[in-house]
């Protein structure tokens, strides 16, 4: 497996991921019908648009992508980058993927000077809570209710975690 920087022609490959991840690991977390309207066409349309101001890392193993990270290249007034989205093919789950894509994406970060990096993760995935623990990471308090969909109840919330580089 390597890791290298995305191009424009993946973006039907870090769709396709984007897809089946959300509807594997979001599953009770955000309204099926939020999840079954996904379309790999529409996200590979916005990942064209998105990848001229993120930089994103793919994870390809022989001609596949297993997964992507997606990251502001510079910091934010507060000295933080962050990570926009960070997602594995759920077959490649638990198979190092998603520690390579991270680790790239911060030592990225660390030749560009960034001091420290953000992300979002939802409360109620505690697998993705427990993998940023592990790599450093800690909630800094911040949270909000997700509003990118119709949710089960009340929108899932998310929290804002932060790691130092």
């Amino acid at each position: 497996m390597i890791v290298r920087a995305a191009s424009s022609v993946d973006a039907a490959a870090i769709a396709g991921v984007h897809v089946r991840s959300w509807r594997a690991g979001y599953r009770g977390l955000v309204a099926d019908e939020v999840l079954d309207r996904l379309s790999v066409a529409t996200r590979a349309r916005q990942w064209r648009l998105a990848n001229r101001e993120l930089v994103t890392l793919v994870a390809q193993e022989g001609a596949d992508v297993r997964g992507f990270c997606a990251l502001e290249g510079a910091p934010g007034s507060d000295g933080a980058a962050e990570i926009r989205a960070r997602y594995v093919e759920p077959a490649s789950w638990r198979a190092g993927v998603g520690s390579a894509l991270l680790a790239a994406a911060l030592e990225l970060l660390r030749e560009r000077g960034v001091a420290a990096v953000t992300l979002w993760v939802f409360e109620g995935n505690s697998g993705a809570r427990v993998f940023y623990e592990r790599h450093g990471f800690a909630p800094d308090g911040a949270s909000m209710r997700y509003a990118g969909s119709v949710a089960i109840g009340a929108p899932p919330l998310e929290r804002h975690m932060r790691a130092a580089l």
